[in-house]
């Protein structure tokens, strides 16, 4: 595991309370977090309950697929690296099966491969970014780019800077504007593009301290601006739009943070590699500890990637070669508004 500096092993957190950071990430007021931190695994959370577990899936009646897979009717899913939601579609690349790039159908229960898709990812996909109108983009780490796909799987557009993306680790699309924000872990920066694939501007960099990055490990969009976290510098820091600095935390509680997600209560899901677990922060405090180390619900072995949408908390359990979905519980009360 890698050494923290000495700005990572603070305990000191630095948020700025006021402005669109607190309002953005935390939206109301609730009571005062006074209960103990646990470890929990199944459904005993108290912000994460478990729902399903996604493994074994059937085959959404596809011929050319069932006959690749000598004739099953089902598919097993083997180390999913990264996951995309939206629509009831949960888009999955299955680094185990030769980065095959899939869409379940959460409702029917049925599973298709974009044929064709995959075979573009060169290693294996770090991140999916799933857009309204059913597009996706895909980050593809070895392949040095962004490929966007339309809803169909045929390949609309190449995201690519040499000079500034060398391993693109997260990728998320402002629809606000269209702008298309990658994050590279060996630059240690954000670049943001246009719809056109045209390079507009930097975030971030190599560098210690507020604003800048060692190892980025995900990011996320969020009211207001975008969450990034980093494997040696500070654990999870929040940029505004322009890729101003307006807050940090978890440096102290937070060692190798691999994925992130916000719910609707500003609540941040923050996946951690050392201990199998994904620690909940609020206001930047930790708040509750779901999981461990293991193979049952609830429990973990390499979270690769997260999504929360519609109350749910979809998690890539790579190595256990399966997606758990846990329902979000609400908070137990809330007390107006900042």
């Amino acid at each position: 595991m890698p050494q923290r500096t000495p700005r990572k092993r603070r305990t000191a957190l630095q948020i700025i309370t006021g402005g669109f950071f607190t309002l953005a990430l935390l939206g109301c007021a609730s009571t005062p977090v006074t209960a103990p931190v646990h470890f929990s695994s199944g459904g005993q959370a108290k912000t994460l309950s478990h729902v399903k577990t996604i493994d074994t899936v059937k085959l959404a009646g596809d011929g050319f697929f069932v006959s690749m897979l000598a004739g099953s009717a089902t598919y097993d899913i083997k180390r999913p690296a990264a996951i995309g939601v939206r629509n009831g579609l949960l888009y999955i690349a299955d680094a185990g099966n030769d980065g095959v790039l899939l869409v379940y159908d959460l409702a029917n229960d049925r599973i298709s491969p974009f044929r064709g898709a995959g075979e573009l990812i060169q290693d294996e996909a770090s991140d999916i970014f799933v857009a309204a109108d059913g597009s996706f983009y895909v980050a593809d780490t070895q392949g040095k780019r962004v490929l966007w796909f339309a809803g169909d799987g045929e390949l609309r557009k190449v995201y690519r800077d040499d000079s500034n993306i060398s391993r693109p680790i997260a990728v998320v699309v402002n629809e606000a504007n269209n702008e298309v924000y990658i994050a590279d872990e060996v630059y240690s920066k954000v670049i943001v593009f246009n719809r056109d694939g045209e390079p507009l501007r930097g975030m971030g960099g190599r560098g210690e301290g507020t604003g800048k990055f060692r190892i980025i490990t995900d990011m996320i969009k969020v009211p207001g601006g975008y969450l990034v976290s980093d494997r040696i510098e500070l654990s999870v820091q929040m940029l505004d739009e322009s890729g101003q600095y307006q807050g940090d935390f978890g440096s102290d509680k937070l060692d190798f943070p691999t994925a992130l997600a916000v719910d609707r209560f500003g609540r941040v899901y923050v996946a951690e590699k050392s201990d199998s677990t994904i620690k909940v922060f609020q206001r930047g405090e930790l708040i509750d500890v779901i999981g461990r180390n293991g193979y049952g619900d609830g429990e973990f072995r390499y979270i690769s990637d997260m999504k929360l949408v519609d109350d749910k908390l979809y998690v890539a359990d790579s190595l256990n070669g399966r997606i758990q979905v846990f329902d979000v519980i609400p908070p137990a009360a809330k007390v107006g508004s900042l």
